[in-house]
C-alpha cells in the first residue's frame, strides 16, 4: 500500500501545479452496463433488446431470442479523446528537454478541467430463448484536474452480474421478463483537496517515525480511508409489446434496480471500508421500428428516454438510434446520445467478432454546458474463441 500511496500523492501534487477554474464533475447517467452495439446506435436499446445486451437493458428481450449464444472471452477497451491527447503530449514532453517548466505549465493548462477516462472490461454471457446469465466486469479510471487545487478521481472495479428469465404472451406480442443481479464496486470516488495532499505526503515521509495522535484524528488521515467497497443484490424488470408484425413497432419499458439496490460494505484485510451509494431505481421507456426490410437487409430505428424518474436534466436522458444490418454478419449504427452523434459497426463471423463505437458523455449538469465536460470516447470489443 505504501508504494501506491506514494504514487498517488505524487500524482496529486503534479495536478496542483496550476491554480483557478471550475469544479464541475457531474455523475454520468450510469444505470446499467452499456454495450458497444447500443452505444453505437445512440444507446437507444430498451425496445430493441435482441442480443445479450437484453440482460442489462431489458430482460424481456430474452423471450424473443431465436437461438442460443455464448461468449466467454470478450474484452472491451474504452478510452477518451482527452486521454489519448494526454498520453501523446506526455510522451512528446518526455522525449524533449528535461526541466522545461513552461512546457509543464502548458501541458497542465491544456488538460485542466477535462476528463481523462479509460476502462478495460469483460462481458461473459450465456443466452437462450427465455433465459440468460451474464456479467459485466469493468476496471475504470476517471479523473479531472481542477485549477482551484483539487482533483476528482473515480477509479476501481465494478461488477454487474444478472440472471434473468422471460416469457411471451398474447401470441408472442407481449414479452415480460425479470431477473436478479449481483452488483459490486470498489476503489476511490472522491474529491481531493490540497489538505488531503499534504496529509498523504506527510504520512509517506513520517509513517515509520511518528505514531498516530488519537487527540487529532484529522491529522492521521490515510489514503485507504477513502476507499469504498460493497456488494448488493438487486432486481430488474422489463416488458416488450409489439401490437402488429408490419414494421414491428415495439414499445419497451425496463425498470432497473427496482426499489433501489443498496451495497453492503465489505472489508479488505480486516479493515472496514465505506459502502458505495445505493443504486437508484431507473425507469427507461423506449420505442423501436423496422421501417424497411429486404431479404437479409433491414433498417432499425429506436428512441429511448433513460432514467425518467431521476432528477438529472432531460437533455442527458434522450437517445435516438438507427442501425442498418445484413443478416447477423454486418451491422452499422449511428444515433444521438445526450445530444452528441454516435457511430458504430459490428462484424460477426462464427468465432470472431469485432464491435466498435464512438460516443460522448456529457458530464455537466445538462448537455452542452461546457466543452471541457464533453467526453468523447471510443469503445472496441473483440470476441476470442467463444
Amino acid at each position: 500500500m505504501r508504494s501506491f500511496r506514494g504514487w498517488f500523492a505524487a500524482l496529486l501534487l503534479v495536478s496542483l501545479a496550476w491554480g483557478g477554474g471550475s469544479k464541475a464533475f457531474a455523475q454520468e447517467l450510469d444505470w446499467t452496463h452499456f454495450g458497444v452495439r447500443p452505444l453505437g446506435m445512440g444507446n437507444a436499446f430498451v425496445a430493441v433488446a435482441d442480443d445479450y445486451n437484453a440482460l442489462f437493458y431489458n430482460p424481456a428481450g430474452l423471450a424473443r431470442l431465436k437461438t442460443w449464444d455464448m461468449d466467454l472471452l470478450v474484452p472491451k477497451l474504452e478510452v477518451s479523446t482527452t486521454t489519448i491527447d494526454t498520453v501523446n503530449s506526455a510522451l512528446e514532453f518526455a522525449g524533449g528537454e528535461s526541466g522545461d517548466f513552461l512546457k509543464v505549465l502548458e501541458l497542465l493548462e491544456d488538460f485542466t478541467g477535462k476528463t481523462n477516462y479509460a476502462s478495460l472490461g469483460f462481458t461473459p454471457n450465456f443466452i437462450m430463448k427465455n433465459f440468460g446469465i451474464g456479467a459485466s466486469l469493468m476496471l475504470k479510471t476517471q479523473f479531472v484536474v481542477h485549477r482551484e487545487i483539487s482533483l476528482d478521481i473515480d477509479a476501481g472495479p465494478e461488477l454487474i452480474m444478472p440472471v434473468a428469465v422471460a416469457f411471451n404472451f398474447l401470441e408472442d406480442r407481449l414479452s415480460i421478463g425479470g431477473g436478479l443481479k449481483i452488483v459490486a464496486k470498489g476503489g476511490i470516488d472522491q474529491n481531493f483537496s490540497i489538505n488531503d495532499i499534504e496529509a498523504f505526503a506527510s504520512e509517506e515521509d513520517e509513517a515509520d517515525e511518528t505514531p498516530e495522535d488519537p487527540a487529532n484524528p484529522e491529522e492521521n488521515v490515510k489514503l485507504e480511508d477513502f476507499f469504498i467497497g460493497g456488494v448488493g443484490v438487486g432486481t430488474d424488470f422489463g416488458i416488450l409489446f409489439t401490437p402488429i408484425k408490419t414494421m414491428e413497432p415495439t414499445l419497451g419499458i425496463s425498470i432497473t434496480d427496482f426499489g433501489g439496490t443498496p451495497y453492503k460494505k465489505f472489508d479488505v484485510e480486516g479493515e472496514a471500508l465505506g459502502a458505495p451509494a445505493t443504486r437508484l431505481p431507473s425507469v427507461n421507456p423506449g420505442l423501436s421500428l423496422k421501417p424497411w426490410t429486404s431479404g437479409k437487409q433491414y433498417l432499425l430505428t429506436a428512441i429511448d428516454a433513460h432514467s425518467v424518474n431521476q432528477p438529472q436534466h432531460y437533455s442527458k436522458k434522450f437517445n435516438l438510434g438507427v442501425e442498418w444490418g445484413y443478416s447477423h454478419i454486418i451491422k452499422v449504427q449511428t444515433g444521438l446520445h445526450q445530444g452528441e452523434l454516435t457511430a458504430g459497426f459490428q462484424f460477426d463471423v462464427k468465432l470472431l467478432y469485432i464491435r466498435f463505437a464512438t460516443y460522448a458523455e456529457q458530464l455537466g449538469t445538462y448537455a452542452g454546458q461546457d466543452d471541457n465536460l464533453r467526453d468523447r470516447r471510443y469503445a472496441l470489443q473483440l470476441k476470442l474463441l467463444l
